[in-house]
């Protein structure tokens, strides 16, 4: 498929993603318009395995405001409605740096850009069994990795919220 007919899809995906973790509207879009500029620059080696690259990009992105974020005075920071949610994001992407890379493309694509585990494992080229593996793995990982409890609601959870997706 070209750019132009997986366009709205992929921006979608993209924006959903980085709401998940940023939890703003206004941040989110930005990240979801730079995921598909580079995307589209890029579209020739990426194509055959867009979905996951643009989740992966859009985490990356929507991280990397949260770590200058942490940079800042957080409560000060309009896009955030409160100073727990700013040390959330922050022991989210911690945890995240603690995982494999393979179980943090699984984490990203089953409960971030909330794929069934059929598509994360069409989208990786691995098994649905093997996406089970590392999903396990790497919730386990993730929830000895909380130590007072601040992220056990996500991991408990295990899907972030839908509010603002698109």
């Amino acid at each position: 498929m070209s750019f132009d007919d997986e366009f709205d899809e992929l921006a979608a995906l993209a924006y959903r993603t980085a709401y998940r973790i940023l939890g703003s509207r206004p941040q989110s879009e930005d990240v979801a318009q730079d995921t598909m500029v580079k995307a589209y620059v890029r579209w020739r080696k990426v194509h055959a395995h867009a979905r996951p690259w643009v989740c992966r990009v859009a985490a990356n992105g929507a991280l990397g405001i949260v770590r200058r974020r942490s940079r800042r005075h957080p409560v000060n920071d309009p896009g955030v409605s409160h100073p727990a949610e700013v040390a959330d994001r922050l022991d989210l992407q911690r945890l995240l740096s603690t995982l494999s890379r393979r179980q943090r493309d699984v984490v990203v694509l089953r409960y971030l850009a909330d794929m069934s585990e059929a598509d994360v494992a069409d989208e990786l080229g691995i098994s649905v069994g093997t996406v089970k593996t590392h999903a396990h793995r790497a919730i386990g990982i993730l929830r000895e990795g909380i130590s007072d409890g601040a992220m056990g609601e996500v991991v408990a959870d295990s899907r972030c919220g839908t509010e603002g997706a698109v």
